[in-house]
């Protein structure tokens, strides 16, 4: 399955790994042939960074590992779907609107503020589920009025933007099935079933420069959708198993509907967005007398106007990691070196928020790197890494990078034979996680220097 996705996806995958000189760490030398499932568990070292692959996606999180902490990239990469799906309704939802309160009939807005005031509570006295009763009824109805009333159409930005609001109510409820059937519903409403099968008819859409700005945010909302629900589908695989036993086992992963459906959600959004920017820039190309190419910059300024860094950073981001954590290695570090690229700009200026993200994608790449036995290329990658994330020391993610980053520093040398070199590594761990109340990095950490 995975492989019939990855065929079928060929085109946006070379855009991806185009072969390009490495030029001071701009670019690296990529194979076209991004197909591989199978996890090597050969090396010694792998049980080792366990802890700080992504069993859980941990050095995105301002806890460290196994945590999810407000502070951090991960809940930004993770909230920009979020972002996409809501951004462009005016959310309000203590007032119980999901749009121009003018839009709703009144009925709907009497239910959309009594779901909006049992949502807005204080974590221990809210209702979600009474929430949810008020929402669906709410949803009902303007279905019901859609039958005849186009404003009120199934795929009208108030409309979608009240079901992808009760997928994310489902979603912190734990009700992972109906999560999943509500983001599924919102696809289906936006860009029914041929859209949700193929999104090269997006593409084009998207570069029409005519297209109504109503249809380009729904859209960019399917795109937010349906990243959530590559995120939601992943959630529900490894919910009673360790992410790295469900994922990185390719008996396991093969036989588990849910793995191969984040997978086929998260090739969706890459085939979206990159082949509308290799459309994008060959357009700037051919505009400069140059030809087009297969193999794009990843400039952030040839990016559309509709994409920001933020949006397909994160993107890239998300589906790194959930490749990494099924090693296709071959997958994930394309995206990791595109998700750079766009941050190389801002990160070269100094900028502290992403010099620090860079640190954070430095992390995954130095992983990939030892999980393929590359141990040079880890420590090349672990060093570049720890330099960027020195520069801000009270910044979240410069903090958590530079925990996992002299942790997985620590497992090379270890690996490597060079055990007081190893022991450095891990003490530093341990003191920046004492610093910031990481528990779980420090216990890790000390475990490891115990066996040194």
């Amino acid at each position: 399955m995975a492989q019939r996705l990855l065929t079928r996806n060929s085109t946006a995958l070379r855009v991806m790994a185009g072969t390009r000189p490495t030029v001071k760490g701009r670019g690296v030398m990529l194979s076209n042939t991004l197909i591989s499932s199978t996890f090597k568990n050969t090396h010694g070292l792998h049980k080792a960074f366990e802890a700080s692959l992504l069993g859980s996606r941990s050095i995105f999180t301002q806890g460290g590992p196994g945590s999810d902490s407000s502070g951090s990239w991960l809940t930004l990469a993770r909230g920009i779907a979020g972002l996409m799906i809501f951004g462009t309704v005016g959310l309000a939802i203590y007032a119980g609107v999901f749009g121009a309160g003018s839009v709703y009939p009144k009925p709907v807005r009497t239910l959309l503020r009594e779901g909006g005031k049992a949502y807005m509570r204080s974590e221990e006295t809210r209702d979600l589920p009474k929430a949810i009763e008020c929402y669906i009824k709410a949803l009902e109805l303007l279905d019901e009025l859609g039958t005849t009333d186009l404003i009120h159409a199934p795929d009208a930005a108030h409309v979608t933007g009240l079901v992808a609001r009760i997928a994310s109510v489902y979603s912190e409820m734990g009700d992972l099935d109906n999560a999943i059937r509500s983001y599924e519903s919102l696809l289906q409403r936006i860009l029914g079933s041929k859209g949700m099968d193929d999104p090269k008819p997006l593409v084009s859409e998207l570069m029409d420069p005519k297209l109504p700005p109503a249809r380009r945010a729904n859209i960019l909302r399917a795109l937010g959708c349906a990243n959530k629900l590559a995120e939601t589908y992943e959630t529900r695989a490894v919910r009673w198993k360790r992410r790295s036993i469900v994922l990185a086992d390719p008996a396991l992963a093969a036989s588990s509907t849910d793995v191969k459906e984040a997978g086929r959600w998260y090739q969706w959004c890459l085939q979206l967005v990159t082949l509308t920017y290799q459309n994008h820039y060959n357009h700037i190309q051919l505009d400069k007398g140059l030809e087009p190419t297969s193999t794009p910059s990843f400039d952030p300024t040839t990016l559309p106007r509709f994409f920001s860094i933020e949006i397909v950073a994160s993107l890239f981001y998300n589906a790194a990691t959930y490749f990494a954590s099924c090693a296709q290695y071959e997958l994930a570090v394309p995206l990791l070196q595109r998700a750079l690229d766009l941050l190389r700009p801002a990160t070269d200026n100094g900028k502290e928020d992403e010099v620090c993200r860079s640190a954070v994608l430095m992390s995954h790449l130095a992983n990939a790197a030892v999980m393929k036995s590359d141990l040079s290329g880890a420590e090349k990658t672990l060093m570049d890494g720890l330099f960027l994330a020195k520069k801000f020391s009270r910044n979240n993610d410069c903090l958590n990078s530079f925990v996992a980053l002299t942790y997985s520093l620590g497992t090379v040398y270890q690996a490597a034979g060079k055990p007081e070199s190893a022991r450095v590594q891990y003490r530093q761990a341990i003191d920046v996680a004492k610093t910031v109340g990481d528990k779980d990095a420090e216990r890790l950490a000390t475990a490891a220097l115990s066996r040194v």
